[in-house]
C-alpha cells in the first residue's frame, strides 16, 4: 500500500522591511548653507637649504617669527642686510611656546606668523614629554622605547595646532617653516625608494600637521642632468644648473605636499626674496580642478 502523498510545507512569508523614513525634522539640529567667515592660511613650508624659507616669512606684510632655540638663520640674515628688520623672538621651551600663542589668539596685531624651524620646535615638545613622562630618560628605557615618547607627545603637539587655529581664525596666516632630509620610503606596493621629507618624525608630528595644513609646500632649486657624456650609462650624471627656485605643491613620490588652496603643481620662483610670499598668495585659486583630481576628492 502506498502511504499518502502530501505537499512540503511551504516557506513562512516573510514580510517585506518597511520603506526607509527619514526621521522628523528636530529643532535642535541646525545646518548652515552659509559661506564660512575669512581665516588665516595655515601653510606649512619645506624647502631645502638656502632656497629662502626664512625670507619667505621676513619679506610678508606684517610679519612675526617665532624661532625655536638655537635657529639663528633669521638674525643671520638681518646682520648681513638681507632682510628687514620685523617683531620675532626667541622660544626657549615648549610651555613658553603655548602661552605665547595663547596670548597671540587673543588678539594677534600680525597679518602673518611664522614659527622657525618645526624641527627645533619638535624638540621643544619632545623635551617637555621627556622630562615629564619619562624622567628625562631618552633611551630604550624611556622615551624612545617603542616610540611611547613620539606617541604621546602627539597629543601635547595638537594643543599647539589649536592655538595656531584660534590666531588664524582671527585672519592672521600661519606660516611653519621646516628643513628638509632624504628619507627611505618604505612602499607596501614595490620597492623601496628615497624621497625628501620634513625633518619631523614621519609618523607622528609631520602627520599630524599635513592633516592640519592647507597646503603642504616643498621648494627646491630645479634639477638638470647631463647624461650626454655617459657613454651609454646613463645609471648617473652630472648635475648642472640647480640655480632657478622652484614650489611643488601636490603629493610626489620624491617629496611631501598637498595643497586645498587650488595652487598650481609647480610654481617658478622668481630670485627676489621679498617675492617668495606675495607668489605664493598670488598663485591661490589659479589651478583649475581637472576630472582627475576631482575624482581625487570624491574618492
Amino acid at each position: 500500500m502506498k502511504p499518502p502523498t502530501t505537499s512540503p510545507p511551504r516557506p513562512p512569508t516573510i514580510a517585506p522591511a518597511p520603506a526607509a523614513t527619514r526621521p522628523a525634522s528636530s529643532t535642535r539640529i541646525q545646518m548652515s548653507t552659509e559661506a564660512p567667515p575669512p581665516r588665516g592660511l595655515r601653510v606649512v613650508l619645506n624647502a631645502v637649504e638656502g632656497w629662502g624659507k626664512t625670507s619667505c616669512a621676513a619679506f610678508a606684510t606684517s610679519p612675526a617669527i617665532l624661532m625655536a632655540e638655537g635657529e639663528t638663520g633669521y638674525e643671520t640674515l638681518l646682520q648681513h642686510g638681507r632682510a628687514p628688520n620685523v617683531p620675532r623672538d626667541k622660544i626657549a621651551n615648549w610651555e613658553s611656546l603655548l602661552t605665547y600663542l595663547h596670548e597671540l589668539a587673543s588678539g594677534c596685531p600680525f597679518d602673518l606668523l611664522a614659527l622657525d624651524a618645526l624641527g627645533g620646535i619638535e624638540r621643544l615638545c619632545h623635551a617637555l614629554v621627556c622630562d615629564r613622562e619619562f624622567k628625562n630618560e631618552w633611551g630604550e628605557k624611556g622615551f624612545s622605547g617603542f616610540r611611547r615618547g613620539f606617541d604621546v607627545a602627539v597629543s601635547e603637539w595638537l594643543k599647539m595646532l589649536q592655538a595656531l587655529d584660534a590666531i588664524a581664525d582671527g585672519g592672521t596666516h600661519i606660516l611653519l617653516l621646516g628643513h628638509v632630509l632624504v628619507r627611505s620610503f618604505k612602499n607596501p606596493l614595490g620597492p623601496d625608494y628615497d624621497r625628501f621629507t620634513g625633518d619631523t618624525d614621519p609618523k607622528t608630528t609631520a602627520a599630524a600637521t599635513g592633516r592640519w595644513a592647507d597646503a603642504v609646500l616643498f621648494g627646491t632649486f630645479r634639477t638638470i642632468v647631463d647624461t650626454g657624456a655617459l657613454g651609454g650609462k646613463p645609471k648617473r650624471g652630472k648635475g648642472i644648473g640647480g640655480q632657478d627656485r622652484v614650489l611643488y605643491t601636490q603629493h610626489h613620490d620624491a617629496y611631501d605636499a598637498k595643497n586645498r588652496l587650488g595652487m598650481p603643481p609647480e610654481i617658478e620662483i622668481a630670485n627676489d626674496p621679498a617675492a617668495l610670499w606675495s607668489t605664493i598668495i598670488g598663485a591661490i585659486g589659479t589651478h583649475p580642478v581637472s576630472n582627475e583630481e576631482k575624482s581625487d576628492a570624491t574618492s
